[in-house]
């Protein structure tokens, strides 16, 4: 399994959050607090909805929200919001509702990657399944480490079905849903696909799971999500794509560096060779103020 960032970032690399540097990046102000505040009042509704059902089986949500305040840097809500920014969508309560569905999709993949890496610290919490593994052994269960497993896929699940109902929940105008659903849908698969070819160390083509596990889900798919939800032309998603490749490819090769997983040959100055073409690619006909952002977010990309 391919290692993430130190301390709280274990794991596969594209489910890691950023380093601390993020927080001095003007494009990541504020975002961790809008979105946040939308996921923590989605989960507050369900909770209710659970305890009228049943008041014993709120856990699973009460595992999703101490992972969401334990932290992390919202990345890519963040480039869901600037895709979205890009292509002239204003911003307002219903991009912070698209890019909160993402971040919930991104909860699910850590609870999840937890589980395949068998981690028992995230966010300097313990992880899901270690948590109701002590558990199960205080209660004296039989196998506590398949109640565990069991609890935190449950978890995992749930949050990916809450990232759902948060996504379509939004109010945008139909086709531009549409449109944007595609491309969430499609985001997840490469999620689901990188994930696999990397457990099961696929032969495939050189780069193929670095795409997935990198642009694709890091910035890429984030990116296209917010800019189909404003109505981006053509002209528009070819710029962000030419943005979104390289940047992507950065980021993993960053991080498998970091982790010693990297190509033989592979270098720092081929990942910042990466970026400098990522920022050489702003231009019109984006908007200013996101070739401003999106210029920072590559740069934080490169502190890696």
């Amino acid at each position: 399994m391919i290692g993430g960032l130190p301390g709280d970032a274990r794991g596969l690399g594209y489910w890691a959050v950023m380093p601390t540097t993020a927080d001095a990046v003007p494009a990541l102000e504020g975002v961790a607090s809008r979105v946040d505040g939308v996921i923590l009042g989605f989960l507050q509704e369900r909770r209710a909805e659970a305890v009228a059902i049943e008041p014993l089986a709120t856990e699973p949500i009460d595992a999703i929200e101490r992972l969401v305040r334990a932290g992390g840097k919202r990345i890519r809500p963040a480039f869901c919001l600037w895709g979205y920014r890009a292509a002239g969508g204003a911003e307002g309560p219903s991009i912070w509702q698209a890019a909160a569905a993402l971040e919930l999709l991104h909860t699910m993949a850590l609870i999840h990657d937890d589980v395949m890496d068998d981690d028992a610290v995230r966010r300097g919490e313990p992880t899901v399944h270690d948590r109701h593994a002590t558990a199960a052994i205080a209660r004296g269960q039989v196998r506590p480490d398949l109640v565990g497993t069991g609890i935190a896929i449950v978890a995992g699940d749930l949050a990916a079905a809450f990232a759902d109902q948060l996504f379509w929940g939004a109010a945008f105008a139909a086709d531009l849903h549409a449109t944007a659903g595609e491309r969430f849908h499609l985001l997840r698969l490469n999620l689901a696909l990188g994930a696999y070819l990397d457990l099961a160390e696929a032969d495939v083509a050189p780069g193929t799971i670095a795409y997935l596990k990198g642009g694709a889900y890091t910035v890429e798919g984030p990116l296209l999500v917010g800019a189909a939800l404003a109505g981006a032309t053509p002209a528009v998603e070819e710029v962000l794509l030419r943005y979104a490749r390289p940047l992507g490819a950065a980021f993993q090769l960053l991080d498998d560096l970091a982790d010693g997983d990297a190509a033989p040959g592979s270098t720092r100055a081929q990942a910042i060779g990466m970026v400098g073409s990522a920022r050489a690619a702003l231009d019109e006909p984006l908007e200013p103020e996101a070739v401003v952002a999106l210029d920072q977010l590559a740069e934080l990309v490169g502190s890696l």
